[in-house]
């Protein structure tokens, strides 16, 4: 029975030109896992919320859109933007007070789904104690909470490190095995569920270019972007980790070329930083050292809730360390990771140059205002704004946060470009497989401390969890290949 039927479902912003869905055929079977990508701007997140009616965004639609589900759970791109109390407890409560439950019932219906989701030592924590993860789980068990029948989620791993994302991967794929719940999942990554997702629905320009199963759509060279590194590597084009590590004998890796640090190239130098919010917390950095090096792109990787983006706002000057010294050479530019933040402006075209806009493959979004762009627009406008500043030094947190593929293979283009013209980037990231392959310097954040830093393939070579894909997939046959760059 389908849940959701779309037939030629065409869509279109107010005051915009550009149509958002265009002739969009879709049909959702009860109890199927639907995993939905596409590039930013294609339409993805604009589709999944004209399914739920409550926040369905307004404009013209054309077309037919059938809802025949009376019960939906929604997860936005950002948990935190959802909750509406300040501690787990609560929160859970909420949705089962609207519905006027009674005190037993809902004392139960917490009791359970705390259990379900791993929550039992959560319930009376803020929210705001939690970490990315935690937050996500509370996020999706209070969706969950009113035993819906169908569960929408807006890119729920982002921002996420990587044992968090397994978690709540783990989580969906027992929410819809366990309980028969229908799952859509839009995603920027595949890796966490293109090898038991049902089917892959893939959008471009608004419009559906896929949909089908991952095993039919593998053989598509032109959708293999929006497979993970272990499909595109070898021909045979495994789904997951586990099938690609035994065709992984057959590789070989080319020799490392490290580039010479210099003392006098730091442009960067943190020495015993200790750093606390209030003095009745433990400290976030704890006689930290740090260097980053000038010309080079210095990556600082580690779990959700380890001080990373504490120790870019130090380097920032945006918090001061209430020990230890910071010798910072030159102008910093600073991309947090909610990049609403640097805007300031009505529309786009007054936030940012036209040249620099056609730059960044955003032209067309001149005269939105830049609070009605994509995620992956929005991360664009955003280092547009930082390219304007003429830094020395960019500082950025989480940048590959909402970017497909291509996008950031620009990104990538971008940074190498900047590398070039001597400028210095230091970035925050969850995502291992991009620092994996742009990075020069990779700096190991864990105990509020610097535990491991060197270069890209000394460092990841090093680690066995926290770890690229490459590298889980060669570690028993090459020494130190960490990207499909290092693989002849």
């Amino acid at each position: 029975m389908a849940l959701f039927e779309a037939k030629n479902l065409t869509f279109s912003y107010p005051l915009s030109d550009k149509k958002a869905l265009k002739g969009v055929d879709l049909t959702v079977e009860q109890g199927e896992f639907i995993l939905v990508m596409g590039k930013s701007g294609s339409g993805k997140s604009t589709l999944l919320r004209l399914l739920k009616k409550e926040i369905s965004p307004i404009g013209d639609i054309d077309g037919e859109i059938n809802i025949d589900c009376d019960s939906i759970g929604f997860v936005g791109q950002n948990p935190e933007t959802s909750f509406v109390c300040d501690n787990v407890r609560s929160e859970l409560a909420f949705a089962l007070e609207n519905e006027k439950c009674s005190n037993d019932e809902i004392t139960v219906r917490i009791g359970e789904t705390a259990s379900f989701f791993n929550l039992n030592n959560l319930l009376d924590k803020k929210i705001d104690e939690l970490s990315g993860g935690e937050k996500a789980s509370v996020a999706i068990a209070s969706a969950m909470i009113s035993d819906v029948r169908a569960l929408l989620l807006d890119e729920p791993l982002s921002q996420l490190d990587p044992k968090a994302v397994t978690t709540v991967s783990s989580m969906l794929k027992r929410i819809n095995e366990e309980l028969g719940v229908t799952v859509i999942v839009v995603s920027h990554s595949s890796e966490e569920f293109i090898d038991f997702c049902d089917r892959l629905v893939i959008l471009e320009n608004g419009g559906v270019i896929c949909d089908d199963t991952p095993d039919n759509a593998k053989k598509d060279n032109s959708l293999l972007p929006y497979f993970p590194v272990c499909t595109r590597l070898f021909d045979e084009r495994p789904l997951n980790i586990k099938s690609a590590v035994s065709l992984a004998d057959k590789l070989h890796e080319k020799p490392i070329q490290n580039i010479n640090k210099k003392e006098a190239d730091v442009c960067v130098n943190l020495k015993n930083i200790t750093f606390a919010y209030n003095k009745n917390q433990n400290d976030i950095l704890s006689r930290l050292n740090f260097k980053a090096y000038k010309s080079q792109i210095n990556c600082i990787i580690g779990a959700n809730a380890s001080g990373k983006t504490t120790l870019l706002k130090v380097i920032a000057g945006i918090k001061k360390q209430y020990s230890g010294k910071a010798k910072i050479t030159g102008k910093c530019a600073y991309m947090p990771q909610n990049v609403k933040y640097l805007f300031t402006k009505d529309s786009v075209g007054e936030e940012i140059k036209t040249q620099t806009a056609e730059k960044l493959g955003i032209s067309d979004c001149l005269n939105q205002h830049p609070f009605d762009l994509s995620g992956g627009q929005a991360q664009k406008l955003a280092f547009g704004i930082l390219l304007e500043q003429d830094a020395d030094i960019f500082l950025l947190d989480e940048p590959t946060k909402a970017f497909d593929e291509f996008s950031k293979n620009d990104l990538k283009s971008f940074l190498f470009e900047l590398k070039s013209q001597g400028k210095t980037i230091i970035m925050v990231s969850h995502d291992l497989d991009f620092v994996g392959d742009i990075a020069d310097n990779v700096s190991f954040l864990s105990d509020a401390i610097i535990s491991k830093a060197g270069f890209r393939r000394e460092v990841f070579s090093s680690l066995n969890f926290y770890t690229t894909q490459i590298r889980r997939i060669t570690k028993r046959y090459l020494e130190s290949a960490v990207s499909m760059g290092d693989i002849v």
